[in-house]
């Protein structure tokens, strides 16, 4: 009896596997069918590269944070977001196929099946013994994993893992309803594991922590226990330590001046109203939202920050769940927990009317550590989205032991086809056909072959206002061999950065031919059509610098030319 007990049970997670599994690769196809492709030069490919660079560390006697970009900043990988778990998780494919594109798609397509994954074992937690429990949790699972916000961050592999928060709060539920300390090590490990793969959530999951904790004394009348901070103080301690090490540069740099958001930046990075109706531009059935609300980048509205849209079908089960008879204080639990988040999530300020209101973000950004350098409280809707789903699965539970038998499963069903055309994407996407890796043009195909790592490398000209992505396709190329590159891209730019950048951009005269005397770079790569981009002649450009003396030219065609400085 035990064993077939087990059986079921092993069956049913390898059900959930699978329905998330085949859900990312629908929602994404063809990326399946494309996965040596990288899904944008911008992004995507600084991310490429950083989970590329963790693994190439981690294989070799390189510092973990000294990755090659920047040069010769110190500690350069701490520009970028970390990635840690998904880069180690990834590093033997890495090794055996020498292809971070292949990386970085696996780990894309996990997002979806282990965010659907963790809030099936979530909800089948909360509802454990109760009649159509499985169902659904695979419907709220599934409603997360597939969610516009989700498919919105599509080209952010750190907003897309967000399978480490169902995670949390289930562990942090089954610590609250046994007092297991275990479960709490489970909740600091997850929780850790969160904060590396995305400094965003790293500092979003500590309020969804602390708010679930407090709605949950509240709701139970059970005050703040002794033993909590018997356990929790030494755990987390544990893991913080552990935490502060590996983020340590991270934590060096936050309190620099430029790393610090304005207040009208975190404001225009909040949730507004408007998008809270509104889809991806891909969106099969409501692609059209962003321009009808006003949502676009022609607008001055981060587009992807600000598709909110959590499904009628969704909303209504949600909604359905919380005014029913009988719902329980899990039901509660979990809409205070949402609608608290919600509040933060709506960031500094609001405007009402004539009337500009301050709002509780704005204590957490003048007095809590972190919060002033982050830009979009709206990434907080991760987590109002899963509560979101997760209140969906309880109502879908109550409909369905309502309606019973094969009604049950045909209401199940119909609704589950509604709200999947809800969020379907237009297929096949376009980002993922006809546009494979960069191409490794002669200029870094010499590189690869001839320069070591020792190399200092500069590339001209530098990004522009018309091209900010313009060196995310460079550090890609640069994981070919790992040669240090004077260039690269982040959110934010280390001390001495620009006056590099301005001084280079005029190669080659004087004033840059003593910068990369300065630099000490051995190598600087020519791209004619950049400056044609930006209203330059870029042939006259690369005439002059073949009559420079110091600079010989070595490799590459009319769209990179090589050239050593000697």
């Amino acid at each position: 009896m035990a064993d077939e007990k087990t059986n079921r049970t092993g069956r049913i997670h390898l059900l959930a596997l699978a329905l998330y599994a085949a859900l990312a690769l629908i929602f994404t196809y063809p990326l399946i069918f494309n996965m040596d492709r990288v899904n944008g030069a911008g992004d995507p490919a600084v991310m490429v590269w950083s989970m590329a660079w963790i693994s190439h560390a981690l294989a070799s006697d390189a510092a973990l944070y000294g990755a090659n970009i920047f040069y010769p900043t110190p500690d350069a990988l701490a520009y970028t977001d970390l990635l840690l778990p998904s880069a180690v998780f990834t590093a033997p494919l890495y090794y055996i196929t020498n292809n971070p594109l292949l990386s970085f798609n696996v780990v894309l397509l996990l997002t979806y099946v282990l965010s659907g994954y963790a809030t099936f074992l979530l909800v089948r937690r909360l509802l454990a013994g109760r009649s159509y429990a499985v169902p659904a949790a695979l419907f709220a699972g599934g409603i997360y994993a597939v969610c516009p916000y989700r498919y919105g961050h599509i080209t952010q592999l750190n907003t897309m893992t967000t399978y480490f928060l169902p995670l949390i709060l289930l562990f942090l539920h089954r610590y609250l309803t046994a007092r297991r300390p275990l479960d709490l090590f489970l909740v600091g490990l997850f929780f850790a594991l969160n904060a590396l793969s995305g400094l965003y959530y790293g500092v979003f999951a500590i309020l969804m922590m602390a708010a679930f904790y407090v709605v949950w004394s509240f709701l139970q009348r059970d005050p703040p226990r002794l033993r909590d901070f018997a356990y929790g103080v030494p755990i987390f301690a544990a893991f913080g330590a552990g935490l502060a090490f590996l983020l340590w540069p991270y934590i060096a740099q936050s309190g620099a001046e430029d790393h610090s958001r304005d207040l009208a930046t975190v404001a225009g990075g909040s949730v507004i109203p408007a998008a809270l109706l509104t889809s991806v531009p891909e969106s099969w059935l409501l692609g059209w939202t962003p321009e009808f609300f006003g949502i676009t980048h022609e607008n001055g509205k981060p587009v992807y920050e600000l598709t909110l849209y959590p499904g009628l079908v969704a909303a209504s089960l949600a909604l359905y769940e919380m005014v029913r008879r009988g719902a329980t204080r899990t039901t509660a639990l979990f809409a205070l927990l949402g609608l608290t988040i919600f509040v933060l999530s709506l960031g500094p300020r609001v405007h009402l009317g004539g009337w500009e209101i301050p709002f509780p973000y704005a204590l957490l950004y003048e007095y809590v550590p972190g919060f002033g350098s982050l830009r979009v409280p709206a990434r907080m809707w991760a987590i109002v989205m899963l509560c979101i789903a997760v209140l969906a699965g309880f109502g879908m539970r109550a409909l369905m032991a309502k309606l019973g038998g094969r009604r049950a499963f045909a209401v199940l069903a119909v609704l589950s086809v509604v709200a999947a055309l809800e969020f379907m994407p237009t297929l096949p996407i376009d980002r993922f056909i006809d546009r494979g890796p960069p191409t490794l043009e002669p200029a870094y195909a010499y590189l690869a072959e001839n320069a070591g790592e020792e190399a200092v490398v500069a590339e001209v000209p530098f990004a522009s206002r018309q091209d900010a992505f313009r060196e995310t396709p460079r550090m890609y190329r640069s994981t070919f061999g790992w040669w240090n590159l004077v260039n690269g891209y982040a959110s934010y730019f280390p001390e001495g950065y620009y006056k590099t950048r301005d001084a280079l951009n005029t190669i080659p005269d004087p004033e840059a031919l003593a910068e990369l005397r300065r630099l000490d770079a051995d190598y600087v790569i020519v791209h004619p059509e950049r400056y044609e981009e930006d209203g330059l002649d870029g042939q006259a450009v690369l005439r002059e610098v073949e009559n420079e003396p110091s600079l010989e030219r070595v490799a590459g065609d009319g769209e990179a030319v090589l050239f050593r400085v000697s």
